[in-house]
């Protein structure tokens, strides 16, 4: 990991989805990015993509995002090919990168374009400061890291502020990590 923590560009990812995995047929509903060059933020973007089922109430609960939202919204295959393009060989940082890859990959794979490997995860750079001692928080959750770390997460459950988070979550524990 120390290798993946010294470059200079970063894309953090998150996604909000129909459900808990793509195997029992949930879908991303949103995409968002925040871009992390020479330790700066340089982009935090969000986009809704309309699913081919209803959004649960549950989701929408928990998200906010309404099947009215995405309605007009471009679907998975045409947004993926340019969201993989864009990622490119840069490393993809995620809070939980295990769910948000479960999904990115799985459709990656159904379009028959290539799967992300490059890529790390916050809530396992946690667990080694938690091992350290150095972080404290009661868990592992974005919201009680930010909290931790003094970051504000406006708008939980909503890709572009997720991310932002995540991002700024990511230089804060990169620097204790690389001392």
């Amino acid at each position: 990991m120390d290798f993946l923590l010294r470059k200079d560009e970063f894309v953090v990812v998150d996604l909000e989805t129909t459900g808990l995995s793509p195997y029992k047929g949930h879908e991303i509903i949103e995409i968002g990015v925040t871009e992390i060059k020479k330790n700066k933020i340089a982009l935090n973007y969000s986009r809704l993509i309309k699913p081919n089922s209803i959004i649960p109430t549950a989701i929408t609960d928990i998200t906010n995002i309404t099947n009215e939202m995405v309605e007009g919204e471009l679907k998975i295959d045409e947004v993926l090919p340019k969201f993989r393009d864009y990622i490119g060989d840069r490393v993809l940082i995620a809070h939980n990168a295990k769910f948000d890859l479960s999904f990115l990959n799985f459709y990656l794979q159904k379009y028959d374009l290539t799967p992300i490997d490059n890529y790390i995860c916050t809530l396992e750079m946690l667990k080694i400061l938690k091992s350290r001692k150095i972080y404290t928080g009661n868990n592992n959750k974005l919201a009680t890291a930010c909290e931790f770390y003094d970051i504000v997460l406006e708008n939980a459950h909503r890709a572009d502020a997720d991310t932002l988070a995540t991002a700024k979550l990511f230089l804060k524990i990169r620097e204790q990590l690389l001392k």
